[in-house]
């Protein structure tokens, strides 16, 4: 796959898994908007009071912890219209029998499947805030069980695929979710989650590179890239794909054995303007 060969993330975010709500945290909040993230958090929260007076504590607990990754934008503007707790239960009925994938069975297996995602994320994602309002909260709601997830509970060393310029850093918390297929998404989909403060509280991330925890060192964890002169750590910022990077390495690896029969790896790159040539066993 790549970075979106091995990482798709960005055909992720531009079809947006967590339809239909689509407020997705993709990357950490910038020092110089912490301000507004706590102004944005503050009118969060007073949205919510509001939609507890207005629909009631029961009502607005529906709409805001139970429904809010399913529930589409017109719908939500329809429950939100009505007037009466009568209307309210007919269309919270109307809501589930939509989703039925069997309308003549007494059992809704959708809502049933529905409500225990919401019990398995808020039992295994929850770091601060309910396991349903994390990133890999909704995403499990909404898409169900990765087929496939490799995680980085400790962080540990990384070692970066060549197309991230190789070499081997050290690395936050993270995780890889893999599925094979999401309907209207495509195939073979991977979503990282990196958890920078170690908390616990793992956010979905576009940037493969984001999960580097001495990228802001000076001197440490240099890509191959990095090391051979052919790119600088600085550079890693002001790439135009909106990754954190470093420079793709420029190689071309030859097999052969020397005159004792022992494996040997030449590795041929460019330096400047002069090609070199290393030769490893």
């Amino acid at each position: 796959m790549g970075i979106w060969h091995r990482r798709p993330i960005i055909l992720v975010f531009s079809t947006c898994l967590l339809w239909p709500i689509c407020s997705i945290t993709q990357e950490q909040t910038p020092p110089e908007q912490s301000s507004a993230s706590t102004t944005n958090k503050k009118e969060s929260k007073k949205r919510e009071k509001q939609l507890v007076k207005e629909l009631g504590p029961a009502y607005g607990s529906w709409l805001r912890d139970e429904v809010p990754d399913i529930i589409t934008e017109d719908e939500h503007r329809a429950f939100r219209g009505l007037s009466t707790n009568e209307e309210r239960e007919q269309f919270i009925e109307i809501f589930w029998d939509r989703r039925n994938p069997e309308p003549e069975s007494p059992t809704n297996a959708f809502r049933e499947e529905h409500y225990r995602r919401l019990a398995y994320a808020d039992e295994h994602f929850a770091s601060g805030i309910p396991g349903r309002k994390t990133d890999r909260g909704r995403i499990y709601i909404i898409w169900g069980r990765p087929d496939e997830i490799e995680s980085h509970p400790a962080g540990g060393t990384y070692d970066r695929p060549l197309e991230q310029g190789g070499g081997s850093s050290t690395a936050y918390p993270w995780e890889l979710w893999r599925y094979h297929h999401l309907e209207g998404i495509g195939e073979n989909i991977e979503i990282e989650f990196v958890d920078p403060s170690g908390s616990g509280t793992y956010h979905m991330t576009a940037d493969p590179c984001e999960k580097d925890a001495l990228a802001h060192v000076p001197g440490a964890g240099a890509s191959l890239s990095e090391m051979l002169g052919q790119s600088t750590k600085a550079g890693r910022f002001s790439n135009s794909n909106g990754t954190t990077c470093p420079m793709p390495l420029a190689l071309k690896i030859h097999d052969f054995r020397n005159t004792e029969g022992l494996a040997m790896v030449q590795i041929r790159y460019r330096r400047g303007f002069e090609t070199k040539s290393e030769a490893f066993t």
